[in-house]
Order: C-alpha cells, then sequence, then structure tokens
C-alpha cells in the first residue's frame, strides 16, 4: 500500500509541470482542466444564462429582440445596473481565468493543453454576459489567431461577430456570419446561433423585417427546441403580423406552443398573441372564455397580471370601456414586480382617459408610468413624459377656469338661488358622509367578527390569545389615552384656568354655530366685489384664450380650440383676445378647408380691427408690409405675442413671432421681437439656443437696450 502510494504521489509530481511537452503532462493538465476547472465554470456559466432566460421581462407590446438583452433586471437600462447573473458569469470568468493561469501550456509558441481554448471560449461569453463586449471579443480574438483548426472555432466566429454588432461594428459582424453560413461544416446548433446573430445585426437596420423573417425561418429548421427555438418563433410570429400575413404568424405562434423544452412564458404569451390577431374578427365571448380558462389554470397564477390585462384588452375592443378599465386596475394591482406590464396597463388607461379628453385623468396615469419606471432613457418613458408635459398646462388651466367659472356663477346667484344651490351640495356631502359611515362600520363589523378559533365555548373573551390580540388590536386603532388620577377634575381645572372672557365665548360660540351643514357658512363667503369679480372676469378669459390656443397648437384637438374660442368671444373680452381668438378661428377654418368660416372671421377682423397687424396677416399674408402702418399698431402685436409668452402659449408665441420678425425686420421693434424671440425659444429649447440666441442680438443690433441685456446676462452666465 505504501508502494501505491508513493507512485501515486510521484506521478502527480511528474505531471504537474506545464513547462514539459509530455504525454503525462498534457493528459493531466487536459483533465483536471475540464473535469474540474472548466467543469465549475461552465456550472456558473449556465446558471447565470438560465437566470437571464427566464428572469428577463419581455416587452411583449413590441418585437422582442432575438436575444432577452438588455440583459438587465426588469426593465432596467442604464450603464450602472447589474446584469442579471453577474455574480453566476464572474464565478465562470474566474474559473476561466484560473484554467488559463494554472494549466496553459504555452510550449514553443504552441499550446499543448486542449481544453485551454474552451477556457478561452468560456472567458469570452462570461464577459459576453456582463457587458464588457471589448475584453469578450479579445478572447475570441485571440482563439482565432492562436487555434484557427480548434474544434470550436466556427462557434467563436459568432461570438466574435455578436461582439461586434453590440460594439457597433454591425456591418463587420453581419458579413462574418453570412460569409459563415456558406460553410457546410457548422453543426445544427451553431448554424443556430448563426442565423440569430445575423437576425441581430439587422435589428439594427430599418426596413429589415424580410431579411429577419428569413434567417429566423432558418434557425428553426436548424433547430426547433430549446429556449432559442422558442424565442426565435414567436418573434417569427411578431414579425409576420407586423407584414400582414396573420395566417403565418399563427402558425409561428403554434410553432412556439409545441416547443419542446421551451419556455412557458413564450408558449402562454402565444396563446395570447393568437388572440390578438384576431381580436376584431371572433365574438368576444369566444376569447374570454378562453382567458377565464387561462386563469382557471394554477400554473398560470404568476402570470395572472397579463391575463387580466388580456381581459382588459378584449373588453376595450367591444367598446366596453369601464370594463377594460376594470381589468386594466386590476392588472397594475397584480404586477408587483413586473414592470413592463404595469407601464404597459399604465398606459392603456392613460390613452383611454386621453381619448375620452379626460386629460386630468390621462396625465395622472402618464405620471404613474413615469414613477414605477426604473429607466428614464427608455423610449415609451421618453414618448409619455412628452406627453404628459403637453398636458401640464392644459390640466392646471383647465382647472383654473372651472375655478373661476364657479366663482363668477356663484356670484351672479340671487339670495334664493344661492341659499337653493347651497342646500342640494350640503345633501350631497351628508349623504356622502353617511354613505362613508356605513362603509366603516361594516368594515369594522367584519374585523371583530369571532373566529372560530375564539375557544371551545365559542366566547371571545374565554381564549386568552384572541382576548389579548384584540386588546392589542383595539389599542393600536383607536389610541385609547390613559387616565391616571380624577382626570375628570384636573380637565376641568385646567378649562377653568384657560377660560375666555364672555365676550370671547360669545364669538366662538356664533363662530362654531356656523358649520359647513349649514347654508350661511357658504353663503357669507361669496365675494360680489366688483373689482374681484372684475379681476377673475379676466383671468377666466385668459384661460379659455390658453386654452384655445393649446387645444391647437400641442393636442392638434380642433374642434375643442374652436369651442374654446367660441366661448371666449361670448364673454365679451379684451381686444387683445378677442383679435388674437378671431385670427386663431381664421387660421383654424383655413387649415380644414372651411373657406366660409375662414371667410366669416377674416371679415370680422377687417371689420372691426381693420389696422391691426392679425388683420393685415390675415388679409395679405402674401405681401408683408408696414411702411404705413402706425408705430402703436406693430407694438400691439408685440404685446399680443408677449401675452401668448406670459400664458406659456409657447408654440403659439412663436408661430405668431415668425411671422412679425420677418414682417417687422426694418423697424425699431426688430431688437424687441428678437430678444423676445429668444425668451421664447429658452423654454422650448434650453439654456444653450438662448445663449445663442442673445449673442446673435448682441452682434446684429448693437448699441441697443436689448444688446445691453444680451451682454449682460452672457456675463453672468
Amino acid at each position: 500500500m505504501k508502494h501505491f502510494i508513493l507512485f501515486i504521489s510521484i506521478f502527480f509530481l511528474v505531471s504537474c509541470s506545464t513547462s514539459k511537452d509530455r504525454f503525462l503532462n498534457r493528459k493531466f493538465h487536459a483533465m483536471v482542466t475540464k473535469y474540474n476547472v472548466l467543469y465549475n465554470g461552465k456550472v456558473a456559466y449556465e446558471k447565470g444564462l438560465e437566470k437571464v432566460e427566464s428572469t428577463y421581462n419581455d416587452d411583449f407590446t413590441n418585437v422582442l429582440p432575438i436575444e432577452p438583452f438588455s440583459f438587465y433586471a426588469e426593465e432596467r437600462d442604464d450603464e450602472d445596473t447589474e446584469p442579471i447573473g453577474q455574480s453566476d458569469f464572474e464565478r465562470a470568468e474566474e474559473k476561466a481565468v484560473k484554467a488559463i493561469q494554472k494549466h496553459s501550456m504555452l510550449i514553443d509558441g504552441e499550446e499543448r493543453n486542449s481544453q485551454i481554448d474552451e477556457a478561452y471560449l468560456l472567458l469570452g461569453k462570461s464577459r459576453y454576459y456582463t457587458k464588457r463586449f471589448t475584453p469578450a471579443l479579445e478572447s475570441f480574438e485571440y482563439i482565432i489567431k492562436n487555434y484557427p483548426s480548434a474544434s470550436l472555432i466556427y462557434e467563436t466566429v459568432v461570438w466574435r461577430a455578436k461582439s461586434n454588432i453590440h460594439t457597433g461594428n454591425v456591418n463587420f459582424g453581419k458579413k462574418a456570419l453570412l460569409r459563415l453560413l456558406t460553410s457546410s461544416r457548422l453543426t445544427d446548433e451553431v448554424r443556430q446561433q448563426t442565423e440569430l446573430g445575423v437576425v441581430m445585426a439587422y435589428e439594427k437596420t430599418p426596413d429589415s423585417i424580410e431579411q429577419r423573417i428569413a434567417h429566423l425561418e432558418a434557425s428553426l429548421e436548424a433547430v426547433d427546441k430549446g429556449t432559442m427555438a422558442s424565442r426565435a418563433a414567436f418573434v417569427l410570429g411578431q414579425l409576420y403580423r407586423e407584414v400582414g400575413d396573420i395566417e403565418s404568424s399563427d402558425e409561428s405562434f403554434d410553432r412556439v406552443i409545441e416547443t419542446k423544452k421551451g419556455l412557458y412564458k413564450y408558449k402562454l404569451q402565444s396563446k395570447l398573441e393568437k388572440i390578438n390577431n384576431h381580436i376584431e374578427d371572433y365574438s368576444t365571448q369566444e376569447f374570454l372564455d378562453e382567458v377565464n380558462h387561462l386563469i382557471f389554470i394554477r400554473k398560470n397564477r404568476p402570470y395572472l397580471n397579463k391575463l387580466l390585462f388580456q381581459k382588459g384588452l378584449i373588453y376595450e375592443n367591444a367598446d366596453s370601456i369601464q370594463l377594460a378599465k376594470s381589468y386594466y386596475t386590476q392588472s397594475i394591482e397584480k404586477s408587483e414586480k413586473d414592470i413592463h406590464q404595469k407601464m404597459i396597463a399604465y398606459e392603456q388607461l392613460g390613452d383611454i382617459s386621453y381619448g375620452e379628453k379626460e386629460y386630468k385623468s390621462a396625465k395622472s396615469y402618464y405620471d404613474s408610468l413615469i414613477d414605477v419606471s426604473k429607466n428614464e432613457k427608455s423610449n415609451r418613458v421618453i414618448r409619455i413624459k412628452r406627453k404628459s408635459n403637453s398636458l401640464e398646462k392644459i390640466v392646471t388651466t383647465i382647472e383654473a377656469a372651472n375655478t373661476n367659472d364657479s366663482l363668477l356663477k356663484i356670484a351672479s346667484f340671487n339670495d334664493a338661488q344661492a341659499n337653493a344651490f347651497f342646500q342640494d351640495y350640503i345633501d350631497e356631502l351628508k349623504l356622502a358622509e353617511k354613505n362613508e359611515r356605513i362603509k366603516q362600520l361594516k368594515a369594522l363589523a367584519a374585523q371583530n367578527k369571532l373566529t372560530n378559533n375564539a375557544g371551545a365555548d365559542g366566547w371571545y373573551f374565554y381564549n386568552n390569545k384572541v382576548r389579548a390580540e384584540g386588546k392589542a388590536e383595539f389599542q393600536k386603532k383607536w389610541k385609547a389615552s390613559r387616565r391616571d388620577g380624577n382626570w375628570f377634575a384636573s380637565s376641568l381645572f385646567t378649562s377653568i384656568g384657560s377660560a375666555k372672557t364672555e365676550t370671547e365665548a360669545k364669538d366662538s360660540v356664533q363662530s362654531t354655530s356656523v358649520n359647513k351643514y349649514d347654508v350661511v357658512y357658504y353663503t357669507s363667503q361669496i365675494n360680489k366685489d366688483p373689482k374681484f369679480l372684475d379681476s377673475i372676469t379676466q383671468i377666466r378669459n385668459l384661460n379659455y384664450y390658453e386654452l384655445g390656443n393649446a387645444y391647437y397648437s400641442q393636442l392638434k384637438e380642433k374642434d375643442l380650440a374652436i369651442e374654446k374660442l367660441k366661448q371666449l368671444i361670448a364673454f365679451n373680452p379684451s381686444d387683445d383676445l378677442k383679435i388674437g381668438a378671431y385670427y386663431r378661428l381664421y387660421k383654424i377654418y383655413k387649415e380644414t378647408g372651411d373657406e366660409l368660416n375662414a371667410n366669416v372671421y377674416q371679415q370680422k377682423l377687417q371689420k372691426e380691427y381693420p389696422k391691426s397687424s392679425f388683420t393685415k396677416l390675415a388679409t395679405n399674408t402674401d405681401d408683408i408690409a408696414v411702411d404705413d402702418e402706425a408705430e402703436n399698431e406693430y407694438i400691439k402685436c408685440y404685446e399680443t405675442i408677449y401675452d401668448l409668452y406670459t400664458l406659456n402659449s409657447f408654440d403659439a408665441a412663436l408661430e405668431e413671432i415668425n411671422l412679425a420678425k420677418v414682417k417687422y425686420a426694418d423697424t425699431d421693434l426688430a431688437p424687441k421681437y428678437a430678444l423676445l424671440h429668444a425668451y421664447i425659444m429658452a423654454k422650448l429649447e434650453g439654456k444653450e439656443v438662448f445663449k445663442e440666441l442673445l449673442a446673435e442680438i448682441k452682434l446684429r443690433y448693437p448699441n441697443t437696450e436689448e444688446a445691453k441685456k444680451a451682454l449682460e446676462f452672457l456675463n453672468n452666465n
């Protein structure tokens, strides 16, 4: 036995050297590399890859990328975000480095350990999945340069091409992959990877759907089972739908459902996608029955949020909007960790409200989407932010206009009308509070309901545990304060010590006798002061003017713009606002081809305000001349545009000032228009554009007050 142990020890000592090219050395280091270091590295790599494939939250509302990458948790796509499975890939990389450092047998420029090329490939793939594409490329390049005849050379070429695609060398990667496809020596797995690599390259190219479809079909011909195949078939179904081939799309989704060893989430989503392919063709009940069946299956509980959202889509398509909203809301409630699904549901709710012109609700839903998002740079968030920002001023202006309308309406009531109005309000208030109290009592009754475990005798107080829990819950809910000593006498003493004078007490009684259930409480607050009402009227008129411009310029809702502008005119506003309303209505009708109404407002401008600059714009847009125009007229034009600016109607102000800058280029007001234009652009484009325009003013209009202001700002900033 001693001799055997000695022999084994000598064998290992002799074969441990990495500098001697002997049979025993080569076999020993190849064996240790393959079955020890690399084995553990590959196990870690497969574990990380499984996490990427199973935990990445795909956005099924868009065509999926062929790989579940950006590789990041949830929907985060930031540079600092940790990739999914990073610790596993780092362990795989560590094992690959260890294999190279301890078991490489590079002798006379040739590697004698047959497993080192595998180590370099594992090293490159691990770096690839941790988003370090340049170091990954170095590993793949090293294999191609030093192991050109290795069995894994074709697979390495694929990984090098994919890394080049990620680093921006798309054409290089695509050419390498297409050249590789001409080889007849590729295994089915490598051919599948190559075809999908070409799809990756074409994803970067617009109008490449046909090419992507062809290579996806080829990849499925090579390998039709496994996770990659199920994802490829799903993307294929989405692309066929993009080109309008619904029959082929259905067939592709069926392939996903039938794919062996494919991910279940793709199979389930494929069933929903087939419904969406025909959501307008078949009866609503047929689809609801199918989705309800999927909800009933216990295996689908992790996907309940998606199934509820699908019911919302079905109801929305059937114009059952309230039911659709209900299911979208339920989907949000069930999407605790699924950020994508929550965002999609919020967007759907926002779009419904937007379509119903409920802009306040729409903005609220869009803001909720932005709040739950973890990637402010994603295309969806950027798009929704623009929508939300466009509604910001509109929502606040609508609220202000409604408030001012209410104040003016109430101020116009006589005593009898005011009393009746507020009595109705008080009745509604009491009813609402009564319903709320009933709701609270029912909730309390349910909370205090005796449980089946209340004790052998069935009475709450006979069970010590339940009694103690109930006492603690009561104290927590009602926060009963402790009364020590003669607390009643003490409270009387405190009250006497802080007693008010008789007059104060009388005033207090009078003030408390009028409460929110008394009509006097409200009528006493009505302000009918003429100055106040005049101020409110002016603000209300500005609100309507601003809404008219905002509906037209920002939302392209011309009907709403016309409605608000006509209401404004009915209020008989100031001349500046009436002129602006006439001109805006003229332009809207002109753009919509309604020449009859356009002429009506053109004539109103000519008749009521013949010398207005807006009248000249409406009657002579092609020949702008101001030689005989009085100075006060183009001053008034300036003031009108300035009003638009102060009302935050920047788009409308920009449109008008671009005309005015040309029209008044040779007048003394040219620098003023230029400065106002700079301020408008600062609001629309930001500080850098503002500074550029100020520098231009300084050069074009030297020795003017506007140039001095521009220089002052530039020097201070």
